[in-house]
């Protein structure tokens, strides 16, 4: 099983969060592959200027976090407080 969050932001404003659950490893690529289509549109069309993916069972901070997007002042390091009860 793997379990993402998946966010987009708008001038470092969150837009969006998706919670993603698969139990199929296999269809990962796929799914995956599909949301990127949509979430680059959107970036293309300046609707998002970041994605984030976050792998919420990934223990290392610096690991757990994927982001790509067209403002690099709001790409860096995660500022959430990984110690948090739920995530």
């Amino acid at each position: 099983m793997i379990r993402l969050a998946i966010r987009g932001f708008l001038a470092g404003e969150k837009q969006f969060e998706d919670l993603l659950v698969l139990n199929d490893d296999s269809k990962l690529e796929s799914t995956i592959g599909s949301l990127a289509n949509d979430h680059a549109e959107a970036l293309a069309a300046h609707a998002l200027h970041m994605i984030e993916i976050e792998f919420l069972d990934e223990p290392n901070p610096l690991a757990r976090f994927f982001r790509f997007g067209s403002d690099p002042r709001m790409m860096r390091r995660p500022m959430i407080d990984l110690t948090k009860e739920g995530i």
